[in-house]
């Protein structure tokens, strides 16, 4: 058996696109496993936010598993990670794992984590052999029906700004991600939304103080797929006041998912940042899927009750 390790290439996102749905669809049992995840595009999504993070796994010279890196500067992440079920058992997944361990050995990356199911037990074991710990329930949590009408004052979407003020605003998000956890930057994610034309950026703003931001996916060929939006990240600002601005971004999020056709908004968040959940559940959202935020060497992260951040790993 031949193992090669490379970027994953354009031309085979079809065949990736494949694998991953037979992969999870297969966890999931579902009867057609291919039908998982319905028509959003997560791995055309993550393949064009960063094509070097793209992790392809050959196995004598066949497409046989995908890993994606997600760099959010001092934050880095890795998943959705695939194997063809039919090449399952095989060790494969621990050569995409050290590769991702590769790209994200940066000496600014703090904190590496990952989403995982807790469906199948092995999962967590594979982890933890490469320095992953469990450290918090991770919880995405949806909204729906999905509120329109008037959206909270302040509100705004990055797209209809003007250059400058896109710009201004992309320096602002950096700002404010940086003050709740040092050096965390999604700017490849924002950038990566309004390129590809799958979201957009919702911000929240108090005069001329950005109160807070959400990187959002809606519809086909999303990471969301029809009918439905997607938060990736969100954050306001840590401390007193939290809850108010993080409801206000809610209502904000909500009001775009519904001018963008959303009838269901999704979101995330973990078990110690308690405030950022009682607002979700204050605000009408319900848990619809439950896993483990696992870190590599035990590092505290930011999953603490003052931080009122919103992300999903998977």
């Amino acid at each position: 058996m031949t193992i090669e390790l490379r970027p994953l290439r354009e031309s085979e996102l079809r065949e990736a696109d494949g694998i991953y749905r037979r992969a999870f669809g297969t966890l999931r049992g579902l009867a057609d496993p291919l039908t998982f995840d319905g028509d959003a595009e997560r791995v055309r999504c993550r393949w064009a936010a960063d094509p070097d993070a793209a992790i392809a796994l050959l196995e004598d010279g066949v497409l046989a598993g995908t890993n994606f890196v997600s760099r959010w500067g001092s934050v880095g992440l890795f998943g959705p990670l695939a194997v063809d079920p039919p090449r399952q058992g095989r060790g494969l997944a621990h050569p995409l794992v050290e590769e991702a361990l590769r790209l994200l050995d940066r000496p600014q990356v703090a904190l590496r984590g990952l989403y995982t199911s807790v469906t199948d037990p092995r999962t967590v074991g594979l982890y933890q052999r490469h320095g992953y710990w469990p450290m918090s329930l991770a919880v995405l949590m949806q909204k729906t029906p999905v509120a329109g009408g008037e959206a909270t004052a302040g509100f705004e979407a990055l797209s209809h700004l003007s250059p400058d003020a896109q710009a201004e605003a992309l320096s602002a998000c950096r700002e404010l991600a940086d003050q709740v956890f040092d050096g965390l930057d999604v700017t490849g994610e924002i950038l990566s939304v309004g390129e590809q034309e799958t979201g957009d950026t919702v911000l929240l703003r108090e005069g001329s103080r950005l109160e807070g931001f959400a990187v959002c996916h809606a519809g086909k060929g999303s990471e969301a797929g029809s009918g439905r939006a997607a938060v990736r990240f969100g954050v306001v600002p840590s401390g007193e006041g939290g809850e108010e601005r993080l409801r206000l971004l809610l209502e904000a999020v909500e009001a775009w998912a519904a001018a963008a056709g959303a009838t269901v908004v999704t979101a995330g968040t973990g078990s110690g940042r308690v405030g950022a959940w009682q607002t979700l559940r204050a605000a009408g959202w319900l848990p619809f899927l439950q896993g483990v935020a696992m870190h590599h060497a035990r590092h505290p992260g930011y999953d603490i009750e003052d931080v009122f951040i919103l992300d999903d790993w998977r």
